[in-house]
Order: C-alpha cells, then structure tokens, then sequence
C-alpha cells in the first residue's frame, strides 16, 4: 500500500528538536498536508515537549485530562495525557502517584530546556464524565480535574484557561510556541473507542506492581 501523503514524516534538523523528540512518550508523528504542520497525536500516558513552530501537538479526550504547560517567551511548550485510576486501596488507588508523574515529566522537560518556572503558563482540557459505567461511577473526570488544578495551584503555575467536566469527549489541537490551542467537541459515534482507550488504561495499573523508583511515563 503506498504511503499517505498527508502522512508522510519531515524530519527534524535542530539539534534541539531531535533531543525534544527522543523525549516524547506515547505519541505518534506525521506530516499533514491540510494544517501545512508537524502533527504530534499523544494517547493515554502521552507526554510531548516541542520548540518547533511547525508543530501541532493533539490528543482526544474523554474522563482523562491535558495539561497543556508553555512558556510564552521561550516559545516552548509541552502537552501531557493521563487518567487517574479509581478510588480505593488497592494497586490502582496506590497508583494516583502516576498523575504527578505526569505533570512532573512535563514540567521538567520544559524547565530543563528555559530553566524558568515562573514564566511556565497552562491551558486544560478534558475530564468529562462519559457515560459509561465503570468510568462514570469513579468520578474520575471530576478527580482528574481538580487533580491537575490543585497540582498546578501548588507548583505556581497559573492557569490561564481550561474547559472541563461535561458530557461529551474533546479534540484538542496545541500550538506549542504560542500556547494557542483549539477544541472540538466529538460526538457519541467515538465515544466508545475512548471509554474502552481509558479503562484498558486503568486495568493496566491494576496489573502493575508498584516498588521502588520506576519511570512511569
């Protein structure tokens, strides 16, 4: 089968670039043609950094949430995608750990790179409450919004818009060095592909021993 031609890579040629792109987790890269940019799609677990004005980073959304953290003067920025596991004492609650190992991958990527925590903005998007059973009995798009919000509140970083909660899952598209970002609302046709996305997410914590110092993203 030929290749896509609204798929086809571009290679990076800064050498920055190349370490950003080493660094990103979860995502899938490719050329498109129609928005004439870098496209860079992060699923549940995501995390991209780009410094590259050609880059568009996008995601969709149903009870999880985005971070999307830049630094304006820089012209840096970063998008993560994660999803608190459900309440309770076991494997999965001992897992919430994994939403600051989200947001402290982010974070630190972009302050490795500007060194300049006090110049770092946010934009967040999701934590919907899909209707299906095993997500929408956790609450846990409730819990993953104010999650990051009260994350962001305590690291000092100000979070300059977000659109949260809700019924209906998300696009989000991110201009990572200008923090502009767009969102489409996604009707029910997808909601199901997204619901199954999460929960196969969370039995994966369910199943994951948690000892010592490990990489979580």
């Amino acid at each position: 089968m030929p290749p896509d031609p609204l798929r086809t890579a571009r290679p990076f040629h800064s050498p920055l670039k190349r370490i950003l792109e080493r660094q990103d987790v979860a995502a899938n890269r490719y050329h498109d043609r129609r928005l004439d940019a870098e496209v860079v799609n992060i699923v549940v677990g995501g995390c991209v950094v780009s410094d590259s004005s050609d880059v568009i980073i996008t995601t969709t959304l149903g009870s999880c949430v985005a971070a999307c953290v830049y630094d304006p003067v820089a012209a840096i920025g970063g998008m993560n995608h994660f999803l608190l596991p459900d309440a309770g004492l076991d494997t999965a609650s001992l897992s919430s750990r994994y939403g600051s190992a989200a947001m402290e991958q982010l974070i630190n990527r972009l302050l490795t790179v500007t060194g300049r925590r006090d110049r770092l903005r946010a934009k967040v998007f999701g934590g919907a409450n899909v209707n299906v059973a095993t997500l929408r009995t956790a609450n846990i798009g409730q819990r993953n919004v104010e999650f990051v919000m009260e994350y962001l509140a305590t690291e000092g970083i100000p979070t300059v818009s977000w659109d949260v909660g809700g019924t209906s899952p998300r696009a989000i598209r991110f201009f990572p060095t200008s923090g502009r970002t767009q969102r489409r609302l996604i009707g029910d046709e997808t909601l199901r592909d997204i619901a199954r996305s999460e929960s196969s997410f969370i039995e994966r914590l369910r199943t994951t021993q948690i000892e010592g110092d490990v990489e979580l993203f």
